[in-house]
Formats: C-alpha cells, structure tokens, sequence
C-alpha cells in the first residue's frame, strides 16, 4: 500500500512539475514576444517620424539646396527609411493575433500612418497628420503591450489550472493517503 501511495504522490508531482516547467518556459517566450514587439514598434513609429520630417525638409528647402536644410537627409536616406517602415510593418503584422480586437486596432492605427505618409508624399495631406497619425499609434500600443504583460504575469490557463486547483487537490489527497495508511498501520 505504502508503494502504491508513493508512486501516486510521485507521478502527481511529476505531472505538476512538467505542467509548470512548460507554462514557464511559454511565459518567458512571450516575454521575448512583447520585448521584439516593443523593439519593432519603437523602429517602425521613429522611422515614420523621421521619413515625414526628411520629407517636410525636402519640400522647405528643396532637393538642391543642402546648405540652408538643417538635417540633409538625401535620396539614399529616404529610401533606407521607407525599406525600414515597410520592413518593421510587416515584422509587427507577423507577430500580431488577427483575432485579438487590440491587434487589429494597433495594426489599423499603424495602417494610417503609413497611409498618411503616402498621402504626404502624394501632396494630398500635410506632415503634421502624419505625426498625428503616428502618436495615435504610438499611445495605442502600450495598452496591446500591457494586455500582453498581464497575460505573462497572471500565466497560462494550464499553468493557472495547476497552481489554483490540481496542485491543492494534490497536496489534498496525497495527505489524505498519507493519513489513511499511517491509521491503517496503526491499527495493525
């Protein structure tokens, strides 16, 4: 009996040990998750920023005219910004839920800037709205950030499923057992 009570005890343990290992080692994934989507964000909204004031640079001062301009951003420049805005979009849109209603949002907020910027390019609206458009980016996606962050900090179902009710009932019933076979030995 006294085997059989310990070998329960040792595969309930078992079995909470790798539900738990597991659930940390996703929470740490996600972790890297949230830390390269911040990275990409932080790129993807400094680099719009950046291709909207080079491109108010060149429409004050002219392609030409280098000396008046303060930042001389050239062609070259220009273009290393677009490829940059283009290519940290379609990392951020490979990392985001298209199911998650606060994905979605960030990722049409993102979608209007870049939008905007086009429309400033295209002299159908002013660089100040793509500014705009990118703060309104910008302040949404801390809230996708700590949605995320809870999520890491609260854990995954199993993990909580664990740690709330199978590891107790463990505790439970292993001293259940524990308590039944010490009476048992007693009595004989």
């Amino acid at each position: 009996m006294a085997t059989i009570v310990a070998a329960l005890i040792a595969g309930a343990i078992s079995f909470v040990n790798l539900t738990l290992t597991k659930e940390q080692k996703t929470s740490e994934f996600r972790q890297a998750w949230i830390d390269a989507l911040r990275e990409d964000l932080a790129t993807f909204f400094a680099t719009i920023r950046a291709f909207s004031r080079a491109h108010q640079e060149l429409q004050l001062f002219g392609k030409d005219n280098k000396d008046d301009a303060p930042l001389a951003i050239t062609g070259e420049m220009v273009s290393n910004l677009r490829y940059q805005v283009a290519e940290t979009k379609y990392r951020i849109q490979l990392r985001l839920n298209p199911k998650e209603k606060e994905h979605i949002e960030l990722f049409r907020l993102m979608n209007v800037a870049m939008d905007t910027q086009q429309r400033v390019i295209e002299r159908k609206a002013e660089t100040n709205e793509t500014l705009l458009a990118v703060e309104a980016a910008a302040s949404y996606a801390p809230d996708v950030l700590k949605k995320e962050w809870d999520r890491v900090k609260k854990g995954e179902f199993p993990f909580r499923l664990v740690r709330n009710w199978i590891a107790p009932a463990i505790i439970i019933i292993s001293i259940g057992l524990m308590t039944m076979f010490w009476f048992g030995m007693l009595n004989t």
